[in-house]
């Protein structure tokens, strides 16, 4: 019992640290707007970040975070992902196009699908046959949406593996599915 209190302790340490280490809508405002001064285009453009749906540890390179963001540039709104790092106590952009943001892992998916599919199953017990998410790869956002959509490969018993995508949507730090 000491062990596993001492590793939650240890774990609930982590990911508080993670969390406080993770930057706030403002910071990313700074941070854009900081890279837009250093290019000194002669075009001036607003970049407004409108909405942070949230951040995440980069998958692509270590120390950087991936944030998910509504922006406005100009007549372009939509939802992107921005890099960025800590520099020095403050948050700066990372120049990359087409940054990824991480999915949610298998065992999450799994998790939300089957609590669609018990909620399916209430009103339709046949249309829920208890799928198993196998495979959760290139997610890719949806720009008008913020959507999450993922490459995905689910089991349904007594049937082959199904090749598909689903969709999920990351906010206050929680995935959600979102069905069609």
């Amino acid at each position: 019992m000491r062990l596993s209190l001492l590793a939650f302790a240890t774990l609930f340490a982590a990911s508080a640290v993670q969390a406080a280490t993770m930057p706030t809508q403002q910071q990313i405002q700074a941070a854009v707007d900081a890279g837009v001064a250093k290019t000194g285009g002669t075009i001036p453009m607003a970049f407004k970040i409108t909405s942070l749906k949230g951040c995440l540890p980069s998958q692509e390179v270590q120390g950087e975070v991936a944030c998910l963001v509504g922006m406005s540039a100009g007549m372009r709104d939509g939802f992107t992902v921005l890099p960025l790092r800590e520099d020095g106590g403050n948050w700066v952009g990372v120049e990359r196009k087409k940054a990824k943001f991480p999915g949610p892992a298998p065992e999450v998916a799994q998790k939300l699908i089957r609590d669609w599919a018990n909620q399916l199953a209430a009103s339709n017990p046949e249309a829920a046959k208890d799928p198993q998410v196998k495979t959760i790869e290139q997610c890719e956002i949806k720009r008008q949406s913020g959507y999450v959509a993922c490459d995905a490969v689910l089991t349904v018993p007594g049937k082959p593996d199904i090749s598909t995508d689903l969709q999920f949507v990351y906010e206050n730090a929680a995935w959600q599915y979102v069905p069609r």
